[in-house]
């Protein structure tokens, strides 16, 4: 006992004890974890168990499953990503999307892109970027669509919610609330390296120059040198954020850790043998994954190893290894290939496996704590001297399970583990290590020792609420839930609110609204709201200690079912000097998730369909001829009414070449050519040249050229056009037309100026003379 009351009596480790059982529980409390709990932040992940055939959210602070949607089909390996209310599983020909908060299938989506896209979640997201493709889709309650135009090498999102990527020639910018890229800072050419995020900012690590430039505003910040001893090869992986200021990347066998600020040598890191191709950051650490050995390494801001784990044994025949996820929780997730393990890697270091079959359900933290009591002690008078015939007592009795401790504030990564204090009691020399018969010790009336109180962890804020939905009628809702968890205070009341979904206007109504409702109640009903418009309410929690997260609901559409969707809007059209017309839109609201495509309806009579996933498409009319569009747009309800139409548009191609006739004179040659066929198009000018001489620009159908020798001369001809009554169009350069000639011999030089008066007129005559001889001779 005099142990134990020492060990009692010492402050540090006890109130360290102390500190890691509250900052256990709220941690537990604050991700809101209850019947069901459902968190509607970017909080823990989503993963696709193939086996089963759901998906289940992975709770990383609790290493559990705590929500699951059952009936889906998809694709053994296929990613989940999450935006704010909803989720999306990712097949080879679409998106399911589901609900967070009722946890339910809503529909499929098509996207009809053949390539796996790389899932991005973002405050404004979540995104899918085909890179091959060059195309990146929004997902959310008004999906969008935006054309890169070229091959997108990396891409990431930062902390203001921004994507940023990285295309043929260009860093581009795509702002949380846009739909236009913005692409002011050029990328050098054929430079291998990656996009990340440094303290929650965008920069580019250049491996072929060795250098990290900032990306802010519209020039490129000054590039800092990586200092890197050895090889950097250009298929090196990077990170996509850093850690406590070091960069992450991986060099074949070769962890290293680069400072940002450029002002320390990078530290290096000598890798076990095996095929590493996944860096990620998190916390204060960084994981490494050896897909070949299937071993997940941590290190670190310094290089320090942390911890080595093992990853479940591969199981079927999947092309895909396992995929690592940074969380948006600060943690990052590695699915195996079919979805039945998670691995969990924590900002210290710290790896946890989590099994996914829908099972391992949240439990308490008190429910798995039984008190177990002390064992009596024997009286000092009892002396045992033969064994009892239970099992033999043990001579080692732990006070406390062995916990980790974390030393030190500012040094997360190295951890001791504290062993259990023990009260230990020698023999004496009259006592026998094998006794061989029962102790004569007569049973005191109650133990010395009583049992110990499992600790009581304080009152949180709630969890969040569960099955949040809406139910519609004429002009109200109706929005119900479930009991948040309490986490040890009563809840005493839950806030309700509505907003208008993005598309919805209201005029007299009111936009927005909330009301709070006592802590029993499940269920209330708003009124004054617009029939046929979209609406989101929200729900949660409150205790004495403060509000829990908030859920919102699916876009309600108020008066029942969906409604045909809007008439898309911002229809354009725009000629090329191809002969083609880009026709675009904007994505009109609806108030469900069934959009299923578009139609292009033309004056001229054409009809052409666009999948949902696209807002343009470019068409090929008859060149020459006015043209205007107007845009559809279809769901489960219907179609919208037309769109306003566009302005007509006079498609064109480049024009045809002339057929040029040259005519040869004294030191002279005049050129004539035929009008050629524009090919729709209006026309600016000709542009005229020939061998020597500078180029003209001609608006008629001749031109001549003098003071010519007699050489062979080529010309060449062609038209310049644009379209019809659009003076702002691109211009089109025709086809040349060409013909060759030389000049007549011009007439006899004059003479030199020091030549006689006298002698000029008698030349001057004899000129005259030869001229007048010529023309009778002519007439003869």
């Amino acid at each position: 006992m005099t142990r134990i009351a020492r060990a009692i009596r010492r402050p540090v480790a006890w109130w360290t004890v102390a500190a890691l059982i509250l900052g256990t529980f709220v941690g537990l409390s604050a991700l809101g974890r209850g019947a069901p709990a459902v968190a509607f932040q970017q909080a823990g992940h989503w993963v696709y168990n193939a086996t089963v055939g759901a998906v289940f959210r992975v709770d990383g602070g609790g290493k559990s499953v705590d929500a699951e949607v059952r009936g889906v089909q998809a694709e053994a390996g296929s990613q989940v990503v999450q935006g704010a209310t909803n989720g999306y599983v990712v097949r080879a020909d679409g998106v399911i999307v589901f609900g967070k908060s009722d946890l339910t299938v809503k529909s499929t989506v098509r996207i009809g892109i053949p390539e796996e896209p790389i899932g991005i979640e973002a405050q404004s997201g979540p995104y899918l970027v085909y890179r091959q493709h060059g195309q990146i889709v929004r997902l959310g309650d008004q999906q969008q669509t935006v054309t890169v135009g070229s091959v997108v090498s990396s891409a990431i999102a930062t902390a203001d919610g921004a994507l940023w990527l990285r295309n043929a020639d260009h860093f581009c910018r795509l702002a949380p609330t846009s739909t236009t890229l913005a692409c002011e800072l050029p990328a050098q050419t054929g430079d291998a390296g990656a996009l990340l995020s440094v303290a929650g900012k965008p920069a580019f690590a250049n491996l072929s120059k060795r250098t990290l430039t900032p990306l802010t505003g519209d020039t490129a910040g000054r590039a800092v040198p990586m200092d890197v001893s050895g090889s950097l090869p250009a298929n090196a992986v990077v990170a996509q954020s850093d850690v406590k200021g070091r960069i992450p990347i991986l060099a074949g066998q070769r962890l290293l850790l680069v400072d940002a600020a450029g002002t320390k040598a990078a530290e290096s890191i000598s890798l076990p043998p095996g095929r590493y191709d996944a860096v990620a950051a998190t916390g204060a650490a960084v994981a490494v994954l050896d897909a070949e050995k299937r071993v997940v390494r941590t290190f670190g801001p310094d290089g320090k190893p942390l911890h080595t784990h093992e990853l479940a044994k591969k199981k079927g025949d999947h092309k895909h290894g396992p995929r690592v996820t940074p969380g948006q929780d600060g943690r990052i997730y590695i699915d195996d290939e079919t979805g039945e393990v998670v691995t969990v890697v924590d900002g210290d270091g710290t790896v946890k496996e989590v099994d996914v079959d829908g099972g391992n359900k949240p439990v308490s933290p008190s429910a798995t704590e039984k008190p177990t009591p002390s064992p009596s002690t024997p009286t000092p008078s009892s002396t045992p001297t033969s064994t009892p015939p239970s099992t033999p007592p043990s001579t080692r009795r732990p006070i406390l399970p062995p916990i980790h401790v974390t030393v030190g504030p500012d040094k997360p990564r190295r951890t001791e583990t504290v062993e259990p204090r023990t009260t230990e009691r020698k023999p004496t020399p009259t006592e026998t290590t094998e006794p061989t018969t029962p102790p004569t010790v007569k049973p005191t009336a109650k133990p010395t020792a009583k049992p110990t109180k499992p600790t009581v962890p304080p009152p949180a804020a709630p969890g969040a609420p569960g099955s949040v939905s809406a139910k519609s009628g004429q002009g109200k809702a109706t929005v119900s839930w479930t009991a948040a968890r309490a986490n040890g205070a009563a809840i005493t009341g839950y806030k309700v609110s509505f907003r208008v979904a993005p598309g919805t206007f209201v005029v007299g109504l009111p936009a927005s609204g909330s009301v709070t409702v006592g802590g029993s109640t499940r269920s209330h009903s708003f009124s004054q709201l617009l029939n046929g418009g979209g609406y989101i309410f929200t729900v949660a929690a409150t205790n004495r200690v403060g509000t829990g997260p908030a859920v919102d609901t699916k876009v309600t559409s108020i008066g029942g079912t969906a409604a045909p969707p809007d008439a898309p809007t911002e229809v354009s059209a725009a000629t090329k000097a191809d002969g083609s017309v880009t026709v675009s839109w904007t994505s009109p609201s609806t108030s469900d998730y069934t959009l299923s495509g578009y139609t292009v309806l033309g004056s001229d009579g054409s009809t052409t369909q666009v999948p949902a996933y696209m807002t343009s498409t470019t068409l090929k009319p008859a060149l020459g001829k006015g043209v205007s569009y107007r845009v559809t747009a279809k769901n489960s309800a219907g179609t919208s009414p037309r769109s306003a139409a566009t302005r007509t548009v006079y498609p064109y191609a480049p024009a045809a070449a002339p057929k040029v006739t040259a005519t040869p004179g004294r030191g002279s040659v005049s050129l004539t050519w035929t009008a050629p066929n524009l090919n729709g198009g209006q026309l600016v000018h000709y542009v005229v040249s020939a061998t020597g001489q500078a180029d003209r620009t001609v608006t008629t159908t001749s031109t001549r050229y003098t003071g010519l020798t007699a050489l062979q001369l080529t010309f060449t001809v062609k038209a310049i056009t644009r379209e019809r009554n659009n003076s702002s169009s691109a211009t089109a350069t025709g086809a040349a037309g060409s013909t060759t000639a030389a000049p007549t011999a011009g007439a006899p030089a004059l003479p030199p100026a020091s030549t006689p008066a006298a002698r000029v007129r008698r030349t001057s005559r004899r000129r005259k003379h030869a001229r007048k001889v010529a023309r009778k001779d002519a007439q003869w």
